[in-house]
């Protein structure tokens, strides 16, 4: 029963803090995470494209850094927040069900990258990190000034 209240308790404060986000808060935090998304994808990409030596430990914490990552931009998206300090398109809105599936094909593919990450097997790795780097590309593409 106490279990009960205290979820029920978390779900309404939960529900009420998203129902209240600004655009200004929603645009700040997309940035945020999307920072954090580069500081971490950054270093791969560089290793991937022989700029920076391949370090296979360091490549699987930061594909399961960017995997967690991809889980949280999509909240911050959120309706009157794509019209000052942001790049993302009005669009999103217009299209929101092709703008979530881009951002579910992010979390599936960097979710499959941090598994693969694993082996250390830059051969095995690559197509992964393809299939990455493509999700994004056609997201940007897309809704993104």
């Amino acid at each position: 029963m106490k279990k009960m209240m205290i979820a029920s308790l978390l779900a309404a404060v939960t529900f009420t803090s998203v129902a209240e986000i600004k655009p200004f808060q929603a645009t700040e935090y997309r940035r945020g995470v999307f920072k954090a998304v580069k500081w971490q994808f950054g270093p791969i990409a560089d290793m991937m494209k022989g700029k920076k030596e391949f370090d296979g430990a360091e490549f699987s914490q930061r594909a399961e850094n960017l995997a967690a990552l991809s889980r949280m931009p999509l909240e911050g998206f959120v309706a009157g927040s794509y019209s000052r300090g942001t790049r993302a398109l009005p669009t999103i809105e217009e299209d929101w069900e092709t703008f979530t599936g881009l951002m579910g094909d992010f979390q599936k593919n960097t979710q499959a990258l941090a598994e693969v990450a694993k082996t250390g097997d830059k051969g095995q790795i690559k197509p992964a990190f393809i299939d990455v780097a493509k999700t994004c590309k056609a997201c940007h593409k897309k809704f993104k000034d």
